[in-house]
């Protein structure tokens, strides 16, 4: 089956999209993104015991504790997949980030997509693992793929990528990679461009004079600036 152009290609973007990263593993970032009006909730998964796990950090073996490389602290109060589903109820868009390596990981999203199609909004799915995007791109649905890229090996990677077959709708980049220049080369190669994670208003205004299509924070307030740019409150 052919696959279709939109799981990979853009879509019209008319003013820089606003992503509450995280918001989507937490009910009271959530509540807070949502507030605001962001435009997407971003929210991690792991694949964990065949089932995905919304959460940021890694979880330790058999114990209801989350670890990143700064803290610990405990898993109980994570939201459920059907809950953030149940608590967005179509007022945003999804971004979802895969943090899993294994091929499993995009078949437990492929599932979610299918099982939860009535209450699953606007969807878009970003990873370090292509592969596993690539595996989602082909199966025929409406999310849209973004290749994450944290250093100038994996934009180097990209550049290369975008000449073959069935590119990503765009790439979630860490901002401290992009310049105008970058942004302009990407645009050019037909990627959205979604910068991470952008936590300072200032940077921010930056990054949308360069025209980039997405700004991803924790910052509330850095979230309110991508907004402002098309004068809404």
């Amino acid at each position: 089956m052919p696959v279709p152009e939109s799981a990979f290609r853009p879509a019209t973007q008319q003013r820089p999209c606003s992503i509450a990263h995280r918001a989507g593993n937490n009910l009271h970032a959530l509540e807070g993104a949502l507030a605001i009006g962001a435009d997407a909730i971003e929210c991690d998964l792991w694949h964990y015991h065949g089932k995905l796990s919304l959460r940021h950090e890694r979880k330790l073996p058999a114990l209801p504790i989350l670890y990143d490389r700064w803290y610990i602290r405990w898993s109980w109060g994570v939201l459920g997949l059907r809950e953030l589903l149940r608590a967005i109820d179509g007022r945003t868009r999804l971004f979802l980030d895969i943090k899993s390596r294994t091929p499993r990981a995009a078949d437990a999203v492929l599932d979610l997509y299918r099982e939860n199609a009535s209450m699953m909004p606007e969807t878009s799915v970003s990873s370090h693992e292509w592969a596993l995007l690539d595996r989602l791109g082909r199966a025929s649905t409406s999310m849209r793929m973004f290749y994450s890229v944290k250093n100038r090996a994996g934009l180097d990677a990209l550049r290369r990528r975008v000449h073959e077959a069935y590119p990503p709708a765009g790439t979630s980049i860490r901002h401290t990679l992009l310049s105008a220049a970058v942004v302009d080369e990407l645009h050019d190669a037909g990627l959205e461009v979604y910068a991470w994670t952008v936590n300072n208003p200032h940077r921010a205004q930056e990054l949308i004079g360069w025209g980039v299509d997405g700004v991803i924070a924790d910052n509330l307030d850095v979230l309110k600036v991508a907004r402002a740019v098309a004068g809404e409150p």
